[in-house]
């Protein structure tokens, strides 16, 4: 099985970006949980199952029409914000009687503009 979530960190919350944002004024802020078991992660963040490969890339593509953007002196469509676009992996197999499963996971993460402030025109 493989799935999907994307992320994005603005003024140090977290939002879901695969959610559909029409009509809102502003998304759903998700709150960051610790697990003994499964760690750090975010609660209630939507996973996509995806099973090919424009399955994935339409994923990325809603995610990314969903970040925060803004124009300065440097780049039309500077990201405003943080993101981490997730791939998760889960296959399984019958070995000596017993289910193993192998898991992975793949994190794809853009940092914000890091152009200086000054060249930018940037305000706030």
């Amino acid at each position: 099985m493989v799935r999907c979530s994307y992320l994005e960190l603005y003024n140090e919350e977290v939002y879901d970006l695969l959610i559909e944002q029409k009509g809102r004024k502003e998304p759903k802020k998700l709150d960051v949980k610790e697990d003994p078991e499964k760690g750090v992660f975010v609660k209630d963040l939507s996973q996509a199952i995806v099973k090919t490969i424009p399955e994935i890339e339409k994923a990325m593509m809603l995610g990314t029409a969903n970040r925060r953007t803004a124009s300065t002196n440097m780049n039309e469509g500077s990201s405003r914000s943080h993101s981490i676009f997730t791939i998760y992996i889960e296959t399984g197999e019958m070995k000596d009687g017993e289910m193993r499963t192998k898991c992975g996971k793949l994190n794809l993460v853009d940092l914000a503009g890091s152009e200086r402030q000054g060249k930018t025109g940037a305000t706030g």
